[in-house]
């Protein structure tokens, strides 16, 4: 005889139910919350504020990047100072290298200048002659520290002293020996003759220095044939409050080169005039 289903032992089952995983799930996860938020909370985001911390973080941020720009800016500015003060330095050797070098330049072209007055302004040795036409006799001439032939004196002794001028024989003056056995040549007054101004040509003013560098480098380089051998000058026509200098071009041989120059140069819309070479080297 066969027993029914409900005579059969029902089983416990023994596995875990979903319910039971959920909330097994719910707890670990609860668990690992508090574990973090006790010994990490910096961990945790901030859900109270997010979108006004992530504000704050980009505002920040920007004032990071504005404090490093003005940082470059800051380094940038002082690099630029400092190449200015090079540059400034590196003007001021050079001005003082060319007034230098200028200064050499007029030292070297006023010393042939020196030169020649210094020998022109000598005068010649003048021979001491003694001019027979004013009253000196021979015995001037024998007496003199030059003369070559003894005094002869008449009626004197051998033993008896002379006492006295020495009586001199002859009446009549005779000129003077040169060494060669001449007549001496008897020299007037030396005329000392002053040395001619060189010459120039003014072809330009300008209220500056500089102003006359940069006409002279285009007017040589223009008309290198008339001043390709000439040196340039510059003079001090002005005063302080109105300053003016000259630009003069020279030492030109003659004034009748001189005006050749000008009216070549005139010829060609240049102003041009006669002036002494004078100034200091441009």
């Amino acid at each position: 005889m066969t027993k029914s289903a409900s005579d059969k032992p029902m089983r416990r089952n023994t596995g875990a139910t979903p319910y039971a995983a959920i909330w097994f799930t719910l707890g670990g996860a609860g668990l690992g919350y508090l574990c973090v938020a006790f010994f990490a909370p910096h961990l945790l985001p901030d859900f109270s504020g997010g979108r006004m911390s992530l504000g704050e973080t980009q505002v920040m941020r920007v004032s990071s990047d504005v404090d490093d720009l003005k940082s470059s800016l800051n380094k940038l500015q002082a690099d630029v100072e400092s190449v200015k003060a090079d540059v400034a330095a590196q003007a001021n050797q050079t001005q003082q290298l060319n007034t230098q070098l200028a200064a050499l330049d007029d030292k070297i072209h006023a010393a042939p200048t020196q030169a020649s007055a210094l020998v022109q302004s000598s005068p010649p040795p003048t021979p001491d002659v003694p001019d027979f036409g004013s009253g000196a006799t021979q015995a001037h001439v024998d007496h003199a520290p030059d003369a070559a032939t003894p005094t002869k004196v008449i009626n004197a002794t051998p033993d008896a002293p002379q006492v006295g001028a020495p009586i001199v024989t002859g009446s009549i003056n005779k000129p003077a020996k040169t060494a060669t056995g001449g007549d001496a040549i008897s020299f007037g007054p030396a005329v000392v003759k002053p040395a001619p101004k060189p010459i120039g040509i003014q072809i330009a003013t300008d209220s500056s220095v500089d102003g006359l560098r940069v006409t002279w480098s285009a007017l040589s380089q223009t008309h290198a044939d008339q001043l390709g051998t000439l040196i340039a000058h510059y003079a001090d026509l002005g005063t302080a409050a109105n300053p003016s200098y000259g630009l003069i071009a020279g030492p030109i041989k003659s004034k009748a080169d001189a005006k050749k120059i000008c009216k070549e140069l005139a010829a060609q819309s240049v102003s041009c005039k006669v002036s002494d070479f004078k100034g200091s080297v441009l």
